[in-house]
């Protein structure tokens, strides 16, 4: 099996745009589940969606048909053709517009579990999130509590002990090491990045 198909960040590379997953259930669960696909609006008369896809191989979502959607349907999601960054879909049991129509917003997932082990220097984005951050002379920067990308760049969120929290690229020196066993990624905070 590919593994194109699940999203990956490689450190110390630049990565290419990817959203952010969304992660169901406690964090400390051994079977999370990851959004891989949304539906953003209808798409013509015949009940096909507009798909946002999470996968970095959209083919690889025909691997985990049927899949689950926020409210608890199964659904077996069929790609027909690439929209600019999104993908025109037929979902099985849909026949037309306004069916489609209501389906906007609605997420799909899968188990973690389903997802193989990372190699090497790589991580899951999800495995980021809870992770403590600190710096590298061990003093706490707060927990990562979401990875984000606004268009410029792969960022981590991190709430501070007190205060607002903030964004810092994914790349040095921002993010100098990521260790996910022992759940702490060393962070050199800029106040470029900080909120007042």
């Amino acid at each position: 099996m590919s593994r194109k198909w699940a999203k990956l960040l490689e450190f110390h590379t630049k990565a290419a745009y990817k959203p952010p997953m969304t992660i169901a259930e406690n964090d400390n669960q051994p079977s999370k589940t990851i959004c891989i696909a949304e539906v953003m609006t209808a798409h013509g008369i015949r009940g096909l969606v507009k798909l946002r896809c999470h996968l970095e191989d959209p083919d690889d979502l025909k691997l985990y048909n049927p899949v689950k959607s926020d409210d608890g349907r199964e659904w077996t999601i069929h790609l027909k053709n690439r929209l600019k960054n999104d993908w025109v879909a037929h979902l099985e049991g849909v026949e037309d517009r306004n069916q489609a129509e209501t389906l906007r917003g609605l997420k799909f997932y899968i188990s973690r579990d389903q997802l193989p082990a990372p190699e090497g220097d790589e991580v899951y984005y999800e495995d980021l999130i809870g992770c403590a951050a600190v710096t590298a002379q061990g003093q706490p920067a707060g927990r990562i509590i979401s990875v984000d990308n606004f268009g410029a760049g792969d960022l981590i969120e991190i709430q501070p002990p007190t205060g607002q929290s903030y964004y810092l690229p994914i790349a040095e020196p921002f993010v100098q090491s990521i260790d996910t066993e022992a759940r702490i990624v060393v962070v050199e905070p800029h106040e470029e990045f900080m909120n007042e």
